[in-house]
């Protein structure tokens, strides 16, 4: 299926009947404060799939949050039956699909980790280390806006920007518009 920029694939409540493989193009999962505040969960690119934890769910198989083409996109369409099927019949696929699963709750467990911080600095650093091990650099490439950072670490741009100011006056960063450096003694 084809989908254009902004166009909104699935709504946040929508039971899962398909695993989504992006073909070409992005999307992005998005979220909803009650004060009406969008925070994005996830973005997808190319090669990546939504809606394969949601597939043997027994308490849910709700999407989490709204489905939003950021460009336009494509997108193959596999029926949780027939992926089901699939599992069974392909040891390959089940492995991939199990390692698949063991990187989203890693990922899911190093965001609640993200979250249990104390402090909005705590959360950049925690963000920051986990990036540092990821790129091998003490310099991090920011492969996203700081308003999509603010996001993902859930606060506000401004008090994003403000802590980040704060951080590089105490001598622990510096930062560029696409770089952030911890500054090691």
């Amino acid at each position: 299926a084809s989908f254009p920029k902004g166009y909104v694939i699935e709504n946040e409540g929508n039971l899962s009947e398909y695993i989504g493989i992006v073909l070409t193009g992005s999307i992005s999962i998005e979220s909803y404060s009650l004060a009406g505040h969008t925070f994005i969960i996830r973005t997808l690119s190319e090669g990546m799939i939504y809606g394969d934890v949601l597939i043997f769910g027994n308490h849910s198989r709700a999407y989490p949050g709204t489905i939003i083409a950021r460009e336009h996109t494509l997108i193959a369409k596999i029926s949780n039956p027939l992926f089901k099927t699939w599992l069974v019949e392909s040891q390959t696929l089940m492995y991939n699909y199990l390692s698949l699963l063991s990187d989203k709750t890693y990922e899911l467990n190093s965001k609640y980790k993200l979250l249990t911080q104390d402090t909005l600095r705590d959360k950049i650093l925690h963000y920051l280390n986990e990036q540092k091990k990821l790129q091998n650099s003490n310099t991090i490439l920011l492969n996203q806006t700081k308003e999509e950072l603010a996001s993902a670490l859930f606060v506000r741009r401004p008090s994003l920007s403000r802590e980040l100011i704060n951080m590089k006056e105490d001598g622990l960063i510096d930062y560029t518009r696409s770089t952030i450096t911890i500054i090691t003694d």
